[in-house]
């Protein structure tokens, strides 16, 4: 990391390392639901870490259909708060955006991303010659580098985003509550102004909410908006243990249909970036079973890539045809006809080699 000369110290208590693991595909696709293997240890940051591969997904809720990539701290007896981007090289040896993930998390054992993306996606673009790459970059601020981050030292990258997540995690100086399903949930109005022109025209201009103190959100769930006010503090997708810690009562509800509510609420409130990181999550999560749900969705609250890219998965000749039988692209007709002569000119067109 370049040093700062304004600041010696600082830079001094910030450390960082990257590493590349080379995974073979055919001594691994085998392995069962939950089985990794691991990277050799390396160093980032000033401690040893190892990256851990789940070819058939981490756990069984994703019926082996994803991969899944754990980051493990080894040698701390605490936590370990940690900038870190982790990416797979495509066949051409470059890093894409479809597989980058970059977080602040603090690192008490490991974080792992069960949903990276579907093994059919790995093996389509990131294997040759039975090796694909995940390149993994770390830095690492001990303890006294995040005292300093509000002292008259300087201020480190990421640091504002930080301080607007605790500001609202201790709810200091909220100024307008919410009612969702008679959960009362508190904010700032100033942020969310600045982050929806909804919020805006809610809070500050001349619709009826200006001068309500508790609005009542309705055909949406608390921890939904819990995690759309993440994103508009943080500027970053929420992760869902935080948000059921956080005190809402939905913990029935995986991360990906999570997210597929958080795109609604971004269609809902207007908020392009919130619905831009949806769609690079739900992605990912493209499958056979999943891809015309999701296709529904995109095209109900104008989600114009995941459309698109659903579209392009079942025009796949290989696909098309184990999609046509499922139950749900026999309702398509009768719920979103329009969509689905959409979806046949794109399969003729696929087929014709347009």
């Amino acid at each position: 990391m370049a040093s700062d000369s304004r600041n010696p110290l600082i830079s001094k208590l910030i450390r960082s390392g990257s590493y590349q693991f080379k995974v073979q595909n055919s001594k691994t696709k085998n392995l069962a639901i939950g089985e990794f293997i691991a990277s050799p240890k390396f160093s980032a940051g000033g401690h040893k870490w190892i990256i851990k591969y789940y070819p058939q997904g981490s756990d069984a809720e994703n019926k082996g259909t994803y991969i899944s990539f754990a980051l493990k701290v080894l040698t701390s007896s605490k936590s370990v708060t940690a900038e870190y981007e982790l990416c797979l090289l495509n066949k051409y040896g470059r890093p894409t955006s479809a597989s980058w993930i970059k977080s602040i998390d603090t690192f008490e054992q490991s974080w792992c991303y069960r949903y990276f993306m579907t093994r059919s996606d790995l093996e389509s673009n990131y294997i040759k010659d039975d090796y694909f790459v995940v390149a993994c970059s770390i830095t690492v601020g001990n303890e006294t580098c995040a005292m300093l981050r509000s002292s008259s030292l300087g201020v480190f990258p990421h640091s504002l985003a930080e301080e607007f997540r605790i500001l609202l995690e201790r709810q200091e100086e909220t100024d307008v509550t919410f009612d969702l399903e008679g959960e009362i949930i508190s904010a700032h109005r100033l942020i969310l102004a600045c982050r929806s022109p909804v919020f805006r025209a809610e809070l500050f201009g001349s619709m009826v909410e200006t001068n309500c103190k508790c609005i009542k959100i309705d055909d949406m769930k608390p921890l939904v908006f819990r995690g759309m006010l993440h994103y508009m503090y943080t500027d970053s997708l929420p992760d869902i243990e935080d948000l059921v810690s956080g005190g809402t009562s939905d913990m029935n509800i995986s991360s990906t249909i999570l997210y597929q509510h958080l795109l609604v609420a971004a269609n809902r409130y207007a908020s392009e970036g919130l619905k831009a990181l949806c769609e690079i999550s739900l992605h990912k999560t493209i499958s056979i079973d999943t891809v015309v749900s999701l296709l529904a969705l995109a095209d109900q609250h104008n989600s114009n890539y995941l459309k698109e890219e659903c579209l392009e998965f079942i025009a796949e000749p290989k696909n098309f045809v184990k999609v046509a039988l499922t139950k749900e692209y026999a309702s398509l007709g009768n719920s979103c006809p329009s969509l689905l002569d959409e979806l046949r000119r794109k399969v003729e067109s696929a087929a014709n080699g347009k």
